[in-house]
C-alpha cells in the first residue's frame, strides 16, 4: 500500500484499520439517534363497567397525544413529571388531579374535546404539585401556561372554546376571573410570570 494512502486513512478516519490494510472502504456507521423521552404512564380504570366506553376514550387520547402533552408541558414550565404510573379513575363527578399515589379522577360524560382539555388541566395540577404545597390554590399559576399548551397541542380555536367551558363552571373556585386575568396578559407575559413564581419555589 502507498504510504500516503495509509496516512490519509489515519488523518480522516475514512477507513477502518483493516480496510486501510486491504484498501477496502469501511462500512458506514449507523447514524446517531437521540433516545425518545421517557413516556409518562397513565392507566385509566372505570369506576364501574358503565364507564368503560369513556375509559376507552381517555386511553385513546393518551395513546395518541400523551408524549406531545408531556413534552409541551415540561417545555413551557421547565418542570418534569414524575415517571408514574398514574392511576386515573373514570367516573361521573368532578375531575381531580390527585397527587403522586393518589389517583386522578376524570369525568366520564365530557365530550371528546373537553376530555382532552381536562386531562391536560389535571396533569398541570400534578406538575405544579411538585413545587407547590397541596393546600395552595394553583389555578392562577396553572392558567399561566395551560392556555398556551392547549394552543400548541390543538390550536387557538380549541383553546378559546375550552376557556369558555371552564369559565362557565360554578363552584368554590372562580374560573372565569382567573381566566380573564391570565388572558389579559400576552403569552410572553404569562411565561415570564410563571418563571417568576417558579424561581421562588425552587
Amino acid at each position: 500500500m502507498h504510504p500516503t494512502f495509509s496516512v490519509l486513512c489515519l488523518v480522516h478516519g475514512a477507513l477502518l484499520a483493516a480496510g486501510c490494510a486491504s484498501g477496502d472502504a469501511a462500512p458506514e456507521a449507523a447514524p446517531a439517534t437521540t433516545p425518545a423521552p421517557a413516556r409518562l404512564a397513565i392507566e385509566f380504570v372505570p369506576e364501574s363497567e358503565s364507564f368503560a366506553p369513556a375509559t376507552a376514550e381517555y386511553t385513546a387520547i393518551w395513546q395518541e397525544d400523551g408524549d406531545r402533552i408531556v413534552r409541551a408541558m415540561e417545555a413551557r414550565t421547565g418542570l418534569t413529571f414524575e415517571p408514574g404510573p398514574i392511576r386515573a379513575i373514570v367516573f361521573e363527578g368532578v375531575s381531580m388531579s390527585g397527587f403522586r399515589d393518589i389517583p386522578m379522577r376524570m369525568r366520564a360524560s365530557y365530550p371528546p374535546a373537553t376530555k382532552r382539555a381536562t386531562l391536560v388541566h389535571e396533569l398541570g395540577h400534578r406538575l405544579l404539585g411538585e413545587v407547590a404545597t397541596r393546600d395552595f390554590e394553583d389555578h392562577p399559576v396553572l392558567f399561566l401556561f395551560l392556555y398556551d399548551v392547549w394552543v400548541e397541542l390543538y390550536g387557538r380555536e380549541f383553546a378559546d372554546a375550552q376557556v369558555e367551558v371552564e369559565s362557565a363552571r360554578k363552584g368554590i373556585y372562580d374560573y372565569e376571573s382567573a381566566w380573564r386575568t391570565a388572558l389579559s396578559m400576552s403569552a410572553e407575559e404569562r411565561a415570564a410570570a410563571l418563571q417568576d413564581f417558579l424561581r421562588g419555589r425552587r
